[in-house]
């Protein structure tokens, strides 16, 4: 992580960058390459690729353009375009070799860093791996449909070759000589221009010559195409916007310059070197996103400094050391307010439009992002506002630091809101209410002044439903799901949730899996809840496979050989034994047992005597 750091605070940093070779030398020739008429044609990538570092020529001083290239050489080649050995993605490298170096040097141990580096990319998988450079394939020639389905995967658009849908084969003669799982990759490459055919048959017709051996001079000029076809550059900086849903992400860089990009199908999305998803990066992140065909290909990012945001308004603007300060204190407090050191590149949201630091002024309502201590982003909003969201509860432990937690649906994330430490009007459903008669699902509309939540408005949604208890979780905060209409839906039950058996007032103990309920919700609380016990019909025995077990609840599921399911309760005076006869317990019988129970149903319920575990 602390490298990360460096490489986002180095000169490199707030820049757009062209990557290039990690040491680039000075125009170099060969002999071979000079004096043979016959690879003029790649005479100028072969130079633009020794040149760049990229591919190297022997010790005799000659490049040996005729000579086959192994598969093995084919991948490290590639992982050298994808900047292997640069300095910047030395990070990538090591969590690459931190996640894939045992199934690497399993498979080929010579080049750790290269083939690492390549399944980081998701540009080679385990079979790739095995195929290419095992010890039995790493130096064997590449064949040149093998090339197209590596150049393919390099560009991360796998997927997309996957879904293709080839509908003229005759673009190349000899299609039926291309191994079929290879043949979208081909198409694919030739649709792309990243390679084409060989030329023209006797015939006059396009054809590819997929089992033909690939030359190092052949390679050369791919490999060059491959570069400009890629157009490999790096944007670093802080995540200064996500947005969950369409995939986007907006980067600030150190210069004060906004870049974004929004995710593809194919882009590889790395936190701290390990695999992710856009819903792992947040805000503050730090983040290096490297672009080819000017679509994200890499995604790296690890946590950045602490974000916080604080509420209200301005007391005082200044400046002190070079850096513009401003103080926000709490309008219901009489402390003087905190001090703090605005960012350079920090965003003013003034009443919905851009702003300066000039802008603001003693006095506004102010929400301030601060990254690390430092503001990085100040919105001034009129002094009352209003917010709406789905009530989550309530947090804190004190009048003057206590919050109303809502869930964003569309953003997907949660904000706690502070709490007035004045009078607070609640309504609920239209009636007066207090904070505490809040159920969680609420539909909820703050109002806040200067910040602080002053009015709250809520609705619920009150709705009736019959189905079916499946499941009972016990807990400070209880849970019930119940079947209705073919679904599963959970309900939380709160102190005030009247709970009524065959018509006698209960508790949610006396509540049992597979009887069925009446219920009445409000948002994802039960109001009530009006249970029957399923009736046993007179069952005195039960046999069958259990299917689960509560024991809390002391309730066993039975499958029996009918397929009907049995619902068997057990309490204090039941009897366990084994078939061989020696005495069990509850904690013997798991999902799977078989098991024969004996009992009866005169409260309602099967409850077995004796409870026999073969």
């Amino acid at each position: 992580m602390m490298k990360f750091k460096r490489i986002i605070a180095s000169a490199l940093c707030g820049a757009v960058i062209a990557m290039s070779a990690a040491v680039p030398v000075l125009a170099k020739t060969f002999p071979d390459v000079e004096g043979d008429a016959s690879v003029s044609w790649a005479k100028a990538s072969i130079n633009n690729m020794t040149d760049k570092g990229y591919i190297k020529g022997y010790d005799d001083g000659n490049f040996k353009p005729q000579q086959a290239i192994t598969k093995v050489e084919a991948l490290l080649l590639m992982s050298r375009i994808m900047g292997v050995d640069e300095a910047d993605y030395e990070m990538s490298v090591d969590w690459a070799v931190e996640n894939y170096e045992k199934t690497v040097t399993a498979i080929n141990s010579q080049y750790p860093n290269e083939l690492c580096y390549l399944m980081y990319l998701n540009a080679l998988d385990l079979n790739d791996l095995r195929n290419y450079a095992s010890s039995a394939n790493a130096n064997t020639s590449l064949l040149r449909w093998q090339a197209a389905y590596l150049m393919v995967k390099l560009t991360g658009r796998d997927a997309d070759a996957q879904d293709l849908e080839i509908v003229d084969k005759s673009a190349y003669s000899d299609f039926d000589k291309i191994p079929e799982e290879a043949q979208k990759y081909v198409m694919y490459a030739k649709n792309s221009n990243i390679m084409n055919g060989m030329g023209k048959d006797e015939n006059g017709k396009d054809y590819f010559s997929p089992d033909t051996t690939l030359t190092r001079a052949q390679m050369a000029v791919l490999l060059d195409r491959m570069i400009g076809t890629l157009g490999r550059t790096a944007t670093l900086g802080t995540v200064s916007s996500v947005d969950y849903e369409t995939g986007a992400i907006e980067i600030a860089t150190q210069d004060g310059r906004t870049e974004g990009c929004e995710i593809e199908r194919g882009t590889v999305i790395k936190f701290d070197g390990r695999d992710a998803k856009i819903d792992d990066i947040e805000k503050g992140d730090e983040i290096m996103v490297t672009f080819t065909n000017d679509a994200p290909r890499l995604i790296e990012a690890i946590a950045g400094q602490t974000v916080e945001t604080v509420y209200g308004v301005i007391g005082q603007l200044g400046e002190s050391g070079g850096r513009q300060q401003i103080i926000i204190r709490d309008p219901e407090s009489d402390d003087k307010g905190t001090t703090y050191d605005v960012s350079p590149s920090c965003v003013f949201n003034i009443k919905g439009a851009r702003g300066t630091f000039k802008d603001l002024k003693v006095g506004n309502n102010v929400e301030a992002v601060l990254t690390g201590g430092t503001v990085t982003t100040v919105t001034v909003n009129e002094k009352d506002t209003s917010v709406s969201g789905v009530f989550e509860n309530l947090q804190g432990d004190s009048s003057s630091d206590s919050y109303i937690v809502l869930y964003d649906e569309k953003a997907d994330k949660t904000t706690n809101y502070r709490l007035s430490t004045g009078n607070i009007s609640v309504k609920r459903n239209g009636a007066i209410a207090n904070l505490r008669d809040l159920n969680k699902g609420d539909n909820v509309t703050l109002t806040m002044t200067n910040g602080r939540v002053t009015e709250v408005s809520a609705k619920s949604d009150t709705a009736e439903h019959v189905g079916t208890i499946k499941e009972i979780i016990l807990s400070d905060k209880p849970e019930i799901t119940i079947e209705i209409d073919g679904k599963n839906q959970t309900y939380y039950m709160s102190t005030g949730t009247k709970v009524t058996v065959n018509n006698v007032d209960g508790t949610i103990y006396d509540l049992r899996p597979g009887n069925s309920a009446s219920i009445v919700t409000d948002g994802s609380t039960l109001s009530s809840i009006e249970s029957s016990a399923t009736a046993s019909y007179g069952k005195t025995s039960v046999s069958g496979k259990v299917q689960s077990v509560n024991n809390t609840l002391k309730v066993i599921s039975v499958q029996g050989a009918g397929g009907a399911t049995d619902t068997v309760y057990y309490d204090s005076s039941t009897t366990f034994l084994k078939s061989n006869g020696k005495s069990a317990s509850s904690k013997d019988i798991v999902a799977g047992s078989n098991v024969s129970a004996t009992g009866a149903d005169t409260t309602g319920y099967f409850v077995a005597t004796i409870i026999i575990i073969d």
